[in-house]
């Protein structure tokens, strides 16, 4: 112990790092440690829920006699293919990503990056790439072990592919924790030119309308096609155990029916099978596979009212147009909103298209996959087709979205500045030659609640000089002077 220390401060010096306020910060851990935890956490939060699950119905209904193991390979190699991880199995390759689970690794990933920036104090761009690194290597590590442990003669995955696969989608997502943690996504967000920030935020609202639009496409026509749902449903004979493993795949792949609905709604539409297409105006189908969500695959050309639906990424558009044209807000509440420059609004409404058709293009090929090789080999939307005609309809509908509201705005500041003079005495203008009738509407439609009028200013007239006291006259004036006094 040093002198004059106190063994308290010794046991605190050791255990962090003395910060200049007085204290001391948290103790850092080392990064391997860090990365090998909150990884294996992980995954185990995704496959323990699941391998728990396969043991039950292992357990209720075990008929074939088959070992508990295959219940855990079940669990193993379905954690695989929601990474993206193809399966071989003796019909073929399997593909098909469940997109609930994808969105459950997502999340723990991007909470192993942060819990590992923070344990190990990452705060600049290399500690955050070094994150990232970590945390992927020991993902891909365990994805590897997964895939060799996993693989049976019916089912098995490629140890190398596997490795690769579960690494580089833990390294994004990783990295993109420990950027959040560190402050470096704001950092890089406001380096960007302004009419980049504001095309990125209106793409990412036509994404987000367009999917929501594809959600809600999906959940109608299944309550419309639910007497063909049931149908299927009852063919398959699961039994109670079945029937909830039926329903729990349904629930795995709900999200995928939403993005093949969203794909619909754009236009290219998507496939059930090598040699199909549904769109709104060509149905061609071949026999499908026994299953509950395939039965609300549309069976015919759209109908005038489900027309109407595919309006969605225009109004998208437009939204997002509106979104570019926004005022910004003002420093003071006492100063108006800024509007944006004419450049900024359509430079970011021409921003915006792209962004958007990169996002749901991500999101197609996300949905898409095989299931076996020969007539299921094609399944889901194509993500070029789908990225590049929704770039294009956002782009144009937010051209006009921008257009429109940047003028109404502009025309209500312009209305609203020369409704009344600074003298408080209305302003003549042309509107007020037309009729009181179109001159109210117009006034109701573009420029607002009419301005209170200002009043006059008031002159003040000089207020006259009070006169000084008696004592302060008498200091203040110069002494009188006597006769013969010089």
């Amino acid at each position: 112990m040093s002198p004059g220390r106190s063994p308290s401060a010794d046991r605190a010096s050791s255990a962090g790092r003395a910060v200049p306020g007085g204290g001391v910060s948290p103790a850092r851990v080392a990064l391997p440690a860090a990365a090998v935890t909150t990884a294996g956490w992980a995954a185990l939060v995704v496959v323990g829920p699941m391998a728990g699950i396969a043991l039950m119905v292992w357990v209720a209904e075990n008929r074939s006699g088959a070992p508990a193991g295959d219940a855990l390979r079940l669990a193993t190699d379905g954690w695989l293919l929601a990474h993206g991880v193809q399966l071989q199995t003796a019909t073929g390759p399997v593909g098909l990503v469940p997109l609930v689970l994808s969105a459950l690794v997502v999340r723990q990933l991007y909470r192993a990056g942060r819990n590992s920036a923070l344990a190990t104090g990452a705060e600049s761009g290399l500690g955050v790439a070094r994150v990232a690194i970590a945390v992927g290597i020991a993902y891909g590590f365990l994805g590897t072990v997964a895939a060799l442990v996993g693989s049976t003669a019916a089912v098995r995955a490629d140890p190398a592919s596997a490795g690769m696969t579960t690494g580089l989608v833990a390294m994004f997502c990783a990295g993109w924790g420990a950027a959040r943690t560190a402050g470096l996504g704001a950092v890089v967000a406001f380096r960007l030119p302004y009419v980049v920030r504001r095309g990125l935020t209106a793409g990412a609202v036509a994404a987000a309308a367009v999917l929501t639009a594809g959600v809600l496409a999906a959940g109608a026509q299944i309550v419309v096609t639910q007497e063909e749902f049931r149908s299927v449903f009852g063919s398959l004979q699961g039994g109670v155990v079945g029937g909830v493993a039926i329903v729990a795949l349904c629930i795995l792949y709900a999200p995928t029916a939403a993005v093949w609905a969203t794909a619909y709604l754009i236009g290219p539409g998507f496939a059930v099978g090598t040699g199909t297409a549904v769109d709104a105006s060509t149905v061609q189908l071949a026999p499908l596979p026994s299953f509950p969500l395939l039965a609300a695959v549309p069976t015919g050309p759209a109908s005038a009212m489900v027309s109407l639906v595919l309006a969605a990424p225009l109004i998208a558009g437009l939204l997002a147009g509106v979104v570019t044209a926004r005022p910004d807000g003002a420093a003071d509440d006492s100063d108006p909103p800024e509007l944006p420059r004419w450049r900024i609004a359509l430079g970011g409404a021409l921003i915006a298209g792209p962004v958007a058709g990169v996002l749901v293009g991500f999101a197609a090929a996300a949905s898409s996959g095989p299931l076996g090789r020969g007539r299921l080999a094609e399944l889901g939307p194509s993500p070029w087709h789908v990225g590049i005609v929704l770039a294009v309809e956002v782009a144009v509908a937010a051209l006009v979205g921008a257009t429109v509201a940047r003028t109404a705005a502009s025309w209500a500041a312009w209305s609203a500045g020369r409704r009344w003079s600074p003298a408080g005495d209305a302003s003549p203008s042309w509107t007020d030659r037309l009729p009181p009738v179109l001159r109210r509407l117009g006034h109701s439609l573009f420029a607002g609640p009419a301005a209170e009028p200002r009043p006059a200013e008031r002159v003040a007239a000089p207020r006259p000089a009070a006169d000084p006291p008696d004592d302060v006259a008498a200091t203040t004036q110069p002494p009188r002077r006597r006769a013969g006094e010089r």
